[in-house]
């Protein structure tokens, strides 16, 4: 594979993560790949593929801040919150 910028042929934007897997992955990155090839299920949801569709993990961080006593949304809130209130000015 060259140096120059490898898209993907699934959604047309630029693979920079895992470039290195490019060929790989149907000269995809590697989501869209899950999404075509693997994903059995409405691309909203969860699949089969507990071990690595990244809505399975959102799924369950959801189900350890319930465990935990926090509401899930309440959390995602303060993150952004406190993630941009700590981001460089621009």
């Amino acid at each position: 594979m060259s140096s120059a910028t490898s898209v993907c042929v699934r959604c047309q934007k630029p693979v920079v993560v895992n470039r290195n897997q490019y060929e790989t992955f149907e000269k995809m990155h590697w989501l869209c790949f899950h999404l075509e090839y693997e994903h059995d299920a409405d691309p909203d949801e969860p699949c089969g593929d507990i071990s690595s569709c990244p809505w399975w993990q959102i799924e369950f961080l959801k189900q350890e801040l319930v465990r935990l006593g926090c509401d899930p949304k309440e959390a995602l809130e303060r993150a952004l919150k406190n993630a941009f209130d700590s981001s460089p000015a621009t």
